[in-house]
Order: structure tokens, then sequence, then C-alpha cells
């Protein structure tokens, strides 16, 4: 009973690592394959009978390359991921893959072996790595751009306000949040107005973040006014309602503005 109970697991262990995507080999603690996948078999040309035995060094580019490879995992703790190397079928051909795999212990921490998939993958040209490399340029110029296009400026004496533009994540709030909590300290600001209306800000993470700001800007004896939230982001802001006594909201800015002018005691003059 025991016998056809392991088989029966056995076989849907092998259907299902062989309907991976991915190329398989398990070796033991000399480098000898004892396991592979057909997909092992299609990435290196080989046969089944043709892999088991064999070492793992014979579908490596070398002798190097199996040891830089090996190297990576100890040097990583016993495990890397997606290590890039090349596979060399039984043609010759060298093929671009990205290894993942695991050193393999038994109960008493010894050695029997190891794991390892290998993904194909088409290498970059140098042209798309030099556009790649661009993108990445200009979308950290971008993050510095949106960084500093967060305009905090003093309206009068007392009254400061800031424009919360773009897309609004954790990062880019928190250094909002330093900006604004700096200059309430240097100018010494009595309210600040932060103008949400152009912002594009909707999750849990933000809306903790500005509630813990709200707290701080009290504590330096200042008063927060938000204009224009989006509903999104009221929505996230509505569990903390109870922490966020002293805030103000409008959803005008000219409201806002003479709201804020009153916590100063100054208002707009009419004329006639």
């Amino acid at each position: 009973m025991e016998r056809n109970v392991t088989a029966h697991h056995g076989g849907h262990l092998e259907a299902l690592l062989n309907g991976c995507p991915d190329a398989i080999l398990a070796i033991n603690a000399g480098g000898i394959i004892i396991f592979a996948n057909k997909e092992a078999c299609k990435l290196t040309e080989r046969g089944m009978n043709e892999l088991i035995g064999e070492s793992i060094v014979e579908v490596y580019e070398n002798k190097e390359a199996a040891r830089e490879a090996n190297r990576k995992i100890y040097e990583s703790g016993g495990t890397i991921h997606e290590f890039e190397t090349k596979t060399k079928t039984k043609s010759g051909k060298l093929i671009p893959v990205r290894v993942s795999a695991s050193h393999l212990y038994d109960s008493s921490g010894k050695y029997i072996g190891g794991v390892g998939y290998f993904a194909r993958y088409r290498p970059w040209s140098s042209a798309e790595a030099e556009t790649k490399a661009r993108l990445d340029q200009l979308e950290n110029q971008l993050e510095g751009l949106l960084i500093v296009t967060t305009p905090i400026f003093e309206v009068c004496t007392g009254l400061s306000m800031v424009v919360v533009a773009g897309a609004i994540n954790t990062g880019r709030f928190k250094d909002i949040g330093d900006t604004i909590l700096d200059h309430i300290e240097k100018m010494k600001t009595q309210v600040i107005l932060i103008d949400f209306s152009t912002a594009v800000v909707d999750t849990e993470e933000v809306a903790e973040q500005f509630a813990k700001l709200v707290r701080t800007v009290r504590l330096l004896g200042a008063d927060c006014i938000a204009v224009g939230m989006p509903a999104s982001f009221a929505r996230a802001m509505e569990p903390l309602l109870e922490e966020l006594g002293s805030l103000k909201t409008f959803n005008r800015m000219n409201v806002a503005f003479e709201e804020a002018l009153k916590i100063i005691g100054k208002q707009i003059a009419k004329q006639d």
C-alpha cells in the first residue's frame, strides 16, 4: 500500500516538473545530474539518458562558467536568483539563460546536491541597453523634478502654501512632508495650506503618512488646511478621521484661503 502511494505521489511530482516552462536539473553531491525534466532535454538538445549520470559541467559553456555559478551560490548563502550564464547544447550551440539554483542539505547539515532552474532569455543588444539606460536616467530626473516642483512658499506672515501635484507615492510624500516641516520650523508658520487639487493619490499608506504629518504640524504649533482632496484619497483618509480632529478641508481654494487668513487674524479687504 505504501509503495503505491509513494509511486502515485512521485508520478504527480514528475508530471508537475515536466510541465514547468523552465529547464530543471538536480545534481548529487558530486555534481552528477540525477534528475532532468523534459524542458531540460529540449534546452540542451539531449535525451534523458544523455543527461542523467553526466556532470553538470556538461550543460554549461565551460568548466569556468560552471564553477562561477557554484561560487555565486556559495557567496549568496546557498541560493542564487536569475544568474546570467550560457547553456551549451549537444551540437555546441550556446544559449543565454538565467539560472536560479539552491544547494540542498540533509537534516544534519551535510551538502547532498542542488537543484537549478534554467530559463532562456534574449540578451539586450547594445542599442537596447543604451535606450534602457537613457530611460532609467530620464525616470530618475523626472522623480527629482517632481520633488523640486512641489513648491512651498509664504503667502504672508504666518501663512504658507504648498501645491502637491502629480502621482504621489510614499517615497515622494515623505519628501514633501519633510519639506513642509522644515519650512514651518524655519518660517514660524501658523497655517499651512496644502493644495491637492492636481494630485493623484489614493493609497492607505500615503493617507497614514498625511495623518502623521497633520499631527506633527500640530505639535509644531501650526494648523493644517487641505483643499481639493481627490475623492479616492478622501476615502483612504476616512478611517483616520478620529486622528485628524484639527484638520480642516475645503473643496474650493477661495474658501480655504479665507479660513486660513481668519486663523492668523487677517481678512481680504473688500473694495467698494
